[in-house]
């Protein structure tokens, strides 16, 4: 299914309108908003910029009382904690300490959001979004995560991070937000952290796309051929020239025993719950390069997640050291460790896999709290929560479960919901041992209880390159055959579970539900390996995705297109190629489309046509923001895909979100019917759809005032609360979703690169799109932008840098 506008912190970052900001507190000062008690913490709370400064030179760091044990914080040119401590638990208190200085209101709004406690703060516009998180119970989901970890020295480590969150908020002024809104956050804790790492999961693989899927069966039956199992194109991660040691074929083909709860129509209840699906546009690129290839004889690893582009962005930098802990990268607010970045020995990056971990059930109901079960009646576990509404009556919602896991309701429709992320999962250790890593031996230990999400690494040592998927892949069955989970399943004949799986409990991996870890595609050794959301190979496991779940291939081919181009070369891939690699713009996607736009017959065109024809021919195929023919093109494949699919899609009630992939549409037969609108008596061809498209385009590049794809391509970046000062500058922006310098300006929020990396030899380079803090005062608020805009790079030191800003002596606890 295309994308859909909508942010992965879902309503979190979206949701402060200004009615509610008025009704919480009052104006406070927002005419003059330098003034008034709102603003009396912004800059208490960072007395001086996050970053190198003659104030702290001059008058010393700030002492902090730590149970934990000691600890120092510098901070660099970009506002990046450098955090020296004498074990890590003293290492994870000051990693809360600073991430609450710099982001606590960030980590709060991420906190309600999963726990279902926005309207308390921001009244009733969030009920709605309340329920489906309450519903989906996340809250306690993040608690069977903590009842999971086994390791207790991971346990000790969540469990100081809190104690610096909290230790940072009950001794500073809290962020302007608070005051603005009016409310005070609960302090943090242990399972806050494994929440967030649910919000992260879910936002990656949370897709209902079962439910689409059964609703365009419904409306358009026709159109189920336009949804293969497995897209036809030549360019999955894992080539046959990389001997894949596992997973090819693995696990049978998937096949149905027998058809499971015919099609129904699933509308109300997928409008209800659509809101809070992750993007299915969300993807990323990475790649590894062996040494053998490189300047230095030193491994290369590339990674640039595309996800929501927010204020503050989405990842937090640090470097952390220990006695046992040396690391540099990224984090999400509210995780005490790197989640991507490097050791001194290791550098590793994910992409997501796109893998079907949701599973819906439909249920023989004996009355309204009783469904079958097999052999058997169960009785629907139920209790009442009461939604917090500020400025409005309370209310309350049912939180339901079945056998299979939550049990969602709308309008007298009910369906059940398996999720991998309602059970305990363990990828708290995993990051903590990927964090003290010293070989690929280490990080592929450290993947065995990488549960979720599903993940494409990426990772090298000093001498050996490594790809694999991550995470556990349900194996369903049903009559006691495999089957893939494509489907609605009948859950009262237990069709469909996944043996092993304990919603909201502690699951048993190691059973017959869930694919073997040693059975996964697995490459080592290879020369290079690039992941774009693509096909994982040529005969995927049935079990990790079918093709709507997998992106369309053309940021996959440009990459492996410029790798293959560079090694046949000679020439050595060193820094400055990766980082061209990332801000690459030529379309792949555009060289596919071009041809059937160009085979039009100039001499039926009128002249605007005819022109645009002409500047078409002769584009570069870039997404440049002076290039008019980037701008042309892009509103034209808006207009083509609108004028094939719009007719018979709209007449069956369903909007762009069920459009088929672009790789569809670029393989349709000129001939196909779908290029014919059953509302007109004449028979159009792809010729009269791409045509009529064109004209289309140029009218509405007309009407916008559009001249050159920058008008078009503009990075609009803001804050939650709407006030202009708090959002980042506008600015026009190059590339595409289709392209390796990847944004999409037509999604609400924006997405794209959320963090650019490249780890080398001589250490690595790395940007954010925005800055390291969340304070508006800071110079560290949005200093990261133009580079990050502009393609360009920041170093990733692994030594201090600085003055120590924080010092955290230890007290007993």
């Amino acid at each position: 299914m295309q994308q859909r506008r909508r942010p992965l912190l879902a309503v979190a970052f979206s949701v402060l309108l200004v009615a509610s900001l008025y009704a919480a507190s009052g104006p406070i000062g927002l005419v003059a908003p330098f003034t008034g008690d709102a603003w009396a913490g912004a800059d208490e709370a960072n007395p001086t910029d996050t970053g190198p400064s003659i104030e702290r030179a001059v008058t010393g760091p700030t002492t902090v009382e730590s149970p934990h044990g000691e600890a120092t914080v510098r901070y660099d040119d970009q506002g990046v904690p450098h955090i020296e401590a004498d074990s890590d638990a003293a290492m994870s208190y000051a990693a809360g300490y600073a991430q609450a200085r710099d982001r606590l209101f960030q980590l709060d709004l991420q906190r309600r959001l999963m726990r279902g406690e926005l309207a308390e703060a921001f009244g009733p516009e969030q009920v709605e979004s309340d329920r489906f998180h309450r519903q989906m119970d996340f809250a306690a989901a993040a608690e069977a995560s903590w009842e999971a970890i086994e390791d207790e020295e991971t346990r000790t480590n969540v469990e100081a991070y809190a104690d610096g969150v909290n230790a940072y908020a009950d001794s500073n002024p809290l962020p302007m937000e608070f005051a603005v809104a009016g409310y005070e956050p609960d302090p943090w804790q242990p399972e806050d952290t494994l929440l967030v790492g649910k919000l992260v999961s879910w936002g990656l693989t949370g897709s209902f796309a079962d439910l689409e899927q059964a609703t365009v069966e419904d409306r358009l039956p026709d159109a189920a051929s336009l949804y293969p199992d497995q897209l036809d194109h030549d360019t999955p991660v894992v080539r046959d020239d990389h001997n894949p040691m596992a997973g090819a074929g693995d696990g049978g083909d998937g096949a149905a025993a027998s058809p499971d709860p015919e099609a129904a129509d699933y509308e109300a209840i997928y409008d209800a719950i659509e809101p809070y699906e992750p993007d299915a546009g969300i993807g990323s690129n990475s790649w590894v390069v062996a040494g053998t290839h490189t300047d230095d004889g030193h491994p290369v690893v590339a990674n640039d997640p595309h996800l929501e582009l927010t204020v503050p962005p989405i990842w937090y930098e640090m470097h952390l050291q220990s006695p046992d802990t040396q690391v540099r990268g990224v984090a999400f607010p509210g995780m005490p460790v790197v989640v991507i970045g490097a050791t001194d020995d290791v550098a590793w990056g994910f992409t997501n896999v796109g893998a079907d971990v949701l599973d819906v059930y439909e249920y023989e109901w004996v009355d309204d709290e009783t469904y079958r079960y097999r052999d058997t009646e169960r009785t629907v576990e139920s209790r009442t929560e009461t939604i917090n509404v500020a400025g409005a009556e309370d209310e309350t919602v049912d939180v339901q479960r079945t056998v299979h896991g939550a049990l969602i309701e709308r309008e007298d429709r009910r369906v059940g919901v398996s999720w991998l992320g309602m059970t305990g999962t363990r990828e708290a250790e995993a990051v903590y041992q990927l964090n003290q890593a010293d070989d690929i031996d280490d990080v592929r230990a450290a993947l065995r209880r990488f549960d979720l999400p599903t993940q494409n690494i990426v990772a090298a040592d000093s001498e050996e390159t490594l790809f694999r998927i991550t995470g556990q892949y349900p194996v369903r069955t049903a009559d006691g055959e495999v089957v893939a989970g494509d489907r609605i399943f009948n859950g009262s004949a237990g069709h469909g579970e996944w043996d092993g799986f304990e919603p909201y409990g502690v699951s048993d991996f190691a059973a017959d539900g869930f694919a073997d870890f040693e059975r996964f595609p697995e490459v080592r050794g290879a020369d290079y390996v690039a992941t774009a959301n693509q096909r994982t190979m040529n005969d995927p496991p049935f079990y990790i995705a079918r093709s709507t779940r997998y992106a369309d291939p053309y940021r996959g081919e440009r990459i492996y297109e410029r790798l293959d181009e560079r090694a046949e070369s000679g020439e050595p891939m060193d820094r400055a190629f990766h980082v061209d690699l990332q801000r690459d713009t030529y379309s792949e996607r555009a060289a596919t489309f071009l041809p059937q736009l160009l085979a039009l017959d100039a001499s039926q065109l009128a002249p605007r046509e005819h022109t645009a024809l002409s500047e078409l021919a002769s584009w570069d195929r870039r997404m440049e923001p002076d290039s008019e023919a980037a701008l042309v093109f892009t509103l034209w494949l808006s207009a083509y895909r609108e004028a094939t699919w719009g007719p018979e899609f709209d007449a069956a009630g369903l909007d762009e979100s069920y459009y088929p992939a672009d790789t569809t549409l670029a393989r349709l037969d000129s001939e196909s019917e779908w290029f014919d609108n059953p509302s007109t008596r004449t028979t159009e061809t792809r010729e009269d759809i791409a045509a009529d498209a064109l004209s289309t385009a140029l009218d509405r590049a007309e009407a916008e005032g559009y001249g050159t794809y920058g008008d078009y391509s503009q990075l609009e970046l803001d804050h939650e609360f709407p006030l202009d000062f708090l959002d980042y500058d506008r600015r026009p922006m190059a590339g595409s979703p289709a392209t390796v310098f990847n944004f999409r300006p037509d999604r609400e929020p924006q997405a794209g690169m959320s963090w650019r990396m490249v780890v080398d030899g001589d250490g690595g380079v790395g940007t954010l799109p925005g800055g390291q803090s969340g304070n508006p005062l800071s110079t560290h608020y949005d200093d990261r932008l133009d580079p990050w805009a502009t393609g360009g790079t920041e170093p990733m030191a692994y030594a201090p840098r600085g003055p120590v800003v924080i010092e955290f002596a230890e007290v007993d606890g």
